[in-house]
């Protein structure tokens, strides 16, 4: 064979070989690993009835944000288009226990699953989940003039509850039968703008102001976009003491829901950033603590009496616990059984976690019996669910053996006039058994659909 021969031969094979190549390139897809961009593939496969994709998405979102009730929602129906019935009805399964709430008549994506004895059974218990249990009563409502209402505090010495805005960035002390005046509000004296955190250091004499320039602050002003602080005034008489600014970095900053250590440490968490800021309590400015990748979205945030223990609550990957003096943090382990998507409010009560969780249907208040190292929950307690004043409960505070919260935000309300915020008082140390349904019967029907399954296979 000759040379031109050899080299002609050699030529085809490495043209066949990176055609196939380009073959099997093209027909490789590459998934998203971030969750924006996820979505959008989400839509756009769902779009062009590319189901199979669109289940493959599904799935992968779960395992990022696997708290987040409407992607588990949207994967049973993305298993249903595909006709995958075992797969749906596992996947029901998992959210009733969770205490999920979802009626998956209410879309035609569902057409393949029903008809079903186990559709219909997992499918009337998911629908009982919704329906309002436990107890609540209504405070008070705020008057109209409080407008965007984010944080709550008690105030022993004025015998009120401490509420600030984010509209007005203003702060009213509220009685308990609901008359309130003004104490507070954000100039150019004091600097402050949208409030966030509230936070009473009653022996300390101190009233502690979390606050940042956002646009839903009526004196927002662009250049002050991203800043943010913490102010601290005298409780007694209202005299601004000190403001502590957020070290500048470049990067946009929210303080929020703040904590206080028996020693007169401040921990605050950043809204925006998964950073937690300290002032120490002999400092003069603010410092970042702890950097978590693991957390995206912070909100509650509380601390064990001892000082050791500090959770913070993260609305879309569930609740982490640190370890003040070692430094160290991990996730607070869970039942299999407790879905903590949403959590707004965090609280600590007689080694119980009570957590207010908006970002799932139902929206409730829960309560979480820790073991005594402070890292597992042992047993969970509905103590609020689905109340009729319920829409989008937020932040509030612990008083007595009570707590207080937002039942409502006006951030919901629309294009509408805002609706008055009612406070809720919800007991946190309600003991009546709440009988769960019996899976027996549910276990029994699932049974029997596989056995039929296999049959007609």
């Amino acid at each position: 064979m000759n040379k031109l021969l050899i080299t002609s031969l050699l030529t085809l094979t490495f043209l066949l070989t990176s055609l196939s190549l380009a073959a099997d390139t093209e027909t490789v897809e590459v998934m998203p690993d971030n969750v924006p961009a996820l979505l959008v593939k989400a839509n756009s496969s769902y779009a062009a009835k590319d189901y199979l994709t669109y289940r493959k998405v599904l799935q992968r979102l779960r395992e990022l944000r696997p708290n987040n009730s409407e992607y588990m929602y949207q994967l049973v129906l993305a298993h249903a288009l595909l006709d995958e019935k075992t797969d749906a009805y596992n996947l029901m399964l998992s959210m009733q226990q969770q205490g999920l709430g979802y009626d998956f008549t209410l879309t035609d994506d569902s057409n393949n699953i029903r008809n079903t004895e186990v559709f219909d059974y997992i499918n009337d218990l998911m629908i009982k989940a919704g329906e309002a249990m436990g107890e609540s009563e209504v405070a008070f409502t705020l008057p109209d003039s409080i407008v965007l209402p984010e944080a709550m505090a008690w105030d022993e010495s004025r015998q009120s509850f401490l509420i600030a805005t984010a509209a007005q960035g203003s702060i009213h002390a509220v009685s308990q039968d609901g008359e309130s005046r003004e104490l507070l509000k954000a100039d150019d004296e004091n600097g402050m703008w949208a409030i966030f955190g509230l936070l009473v250091d009653q022996p300390r004499n101190r009233l502690w102001v979390s606050s940042a320039a956002t646009r839903t602050f009526s004196g927002f002003e662009p250049a002050d976009k991203g800043r943010s602080a913490l102010f601290e005034f005298d409780l007694t008489s209202l005299e601004l003491i000190r403001r502590y600014p957020v070290p500048v970095d470049g990067g946009p900053h929210v303080l929020g829901s703040m904590a206080l250590s028996p020693n007169g440490d401040i921990f605050i968490v950043d809204r925006v950033l998964p950073i937690i800021y300290s002032k120490a309590a002999n400092a003069d400015k603010l410092k970042a603590v702890f950097a978590s990748r693991d957390m995206i979205s912070m909100r509650g945030i509380a601390i064990q009496p001892d000082g050791r223990l500090m959770y913070v609550a993260d609305r879309e990957l569930g609740i982490k616990v640190f370890d003040l003096e070692s430094r160290k943090a991990g996730k607070v382990a869970l039942p299999a059984t407790l879905n903590v998507g949403g959590i707004d409010g965090l609280y600590l009560w007689d080694n119980h976690l009570i957590m207010i969780q908006n970002g799932i249907n139902p929206e409730r208040v829960m309560r979480l019996e820790l073991d005594p190292s402070g890292t597992r929950v042992i047993a969970v307690r509905p103590l609020a669910v689905a109340q009729p004043e319920f829409d989008a409960p937020s932040f509030g505070t612990l008083k007595d053996k009570y707590l207080y919260y937002f039942a409502n935000s006006q951030s919901t309300s629309g294009s509408g006039p805002a609706r008055p915020v009612a406070v809720l008082r919800t007991a946190v140390d309600a003991n009546a058994d709440l009988d769960p349904p019996d899976m027996a019967e549910y276990l029994k029907i699932l049974e029997e659909h596989q056995k039929r399954k296999a049959g007609n296979g």
